[in-house]
């Protein structure tokens, strides 16, 4: 008697684990993400991810405004904290991508390792071509996401990355978030340079007294709303956005005002 129990039970649990088992796998994550990989003329491997909402095949709808992240020098793209997932639930695209030397694009086309803390300035150049090369591939992977309507955020070399990339692409970005950007940072000098009528929001640490310089000078190369928004923090870069939710909430109003979410 108590084996044909022990039975029973055993082939109830077994046929509750496989129900359970087969409600989990036709479960969908709710974000589609795919790597984009290109190689460059100097045989550098440049990654990053394409994330975006998932919606149903028979279901038409416009393509998701993309939001392109470019990391602090020595950081990587898996340093944004939950913000890209914010912009994920309002309805963005998110393109992370990892710098020349940082994270995931740390290898040459022959896996030798470039590490960004042996560069010289004419290899940091190459930045915004590698980051316009990748955008470009993210266009040929999936018209599910738009390069006609995005935005770009920034820190520090990243941020000086963001402008000339703006000044590659067309069209231009919707807005720009720029965390402790300078005139000329590791040979990409962006002083010179000035950008279609995209609105910019700049922030660094108030206790950095250089830097509220430099944000102050390169308002000469806007041609639309420039808004300085700084933080009491001693901090920089993309961590400005990680550490203080008053400076991070503003980048996501600013980014939604200037390229609204797809309903």
């Amino acid at each position: 008697m108590l084996k044909k129990l022990l039975v029973v039970i055993l082939l109830m649990f077994f046929s509750v684990s496989g129900v359970l088992a087969a409600t989990t796998a036709k479960k969908k994550k709710p974000y589609i993400t795919k790597v984009i990989e290109v190689t460059t003329q100097d045989a550098h491997i440049i990654k990053g991810k394409l994330i975006y909402p998932r919606t149903p095949k028979d279901v038409k709808v416009a393509p998701y405004p993309t939001i392109v992240f470019l990391h602090s020098l020595g950081y990587s793209s898996t340093q944004w904290g939950s913000l890209p997932d914010v912009f994920l639930k309002q309805g963005y695209a998110v393109l992370l991508v990892d710098l020349r030397g940082h994270g995931l694009s740390n290898k040459d086309a022959k896996f030798r390792v470039k590490s960004w803390t042996y560069f010289t300035n004419k290899i940091y150049k190459k930045y915004p071509s590698d980051v316009c090369a990748l955008i470009n591939q993210a266009k040929r992977t999936t018209k599910k996401v738009s390069f006609n309507d995005y935005s770009i955020i920034g820190g520090d070399i990243g941020a000086n990355t963001a402008i000339l990339v703006a000044q590659q692409l067309y069209p231009a970005p919707k807005s720009i978030v720029l965390l402790t950007p300078s005139r000329d940072m590791k040979g990409l000098n962006i002083f010179d340079y000035k950008l279609p009528n995209t609105p910019i929001l700049v922030m660094c640490s108030r206790q950095d007294k250089i830097s509220v310089s430099e944000e102050v000078m390169l308002k000469l190369f806007a041609k639309d709303k420039y808004i300085i928004n700084n933080t009491d923090l001693n901090t920089n870069g993309m961590m400005i956005l990680k550490l203080d939710s008053q400076c991070r909430n503003k980048a996501i109003q600013f980014i939604n005002q200037n390229m609204p979410a797809k309903k």
